[in-house]
């Protein structure tokens, strides 16, 4: 059974993803006036990076904890 944490953090890394596809394809670079072009996706797209990353761990701590917990009560 995959948990709702694991399912939390793989729709964070989606989301990064796209972050990080919509600022290299619409953003970023140095525009016509010597201007660095940046928007709001970059830091999102370390922001759900963090996140997802944060949900996969406590998923796999949750999931390793029940299982010794299992295999203490047999």
């Amino acid at each position: 059974m995959t948990s709702k944490l694991f399912i939390s953090g793989s729709i964070m890394l989606a989301l990064a993803t796209l972050s990080g596809l919509m600022e290299s394809l619409f953003y970023g670079g140095i525009g016509s006036d010597g201007v660095l072009q940046e928007s709001l996706f970059l830091p999102l797209t370390f922001i759900f990076l963090a996140l997802a990353i944060i949900l996969y761990c406590l998923s796999l701590i949750i999931q390793v904890k029940t299982r010794v917990i299992g295999t203490q009560m047999k």
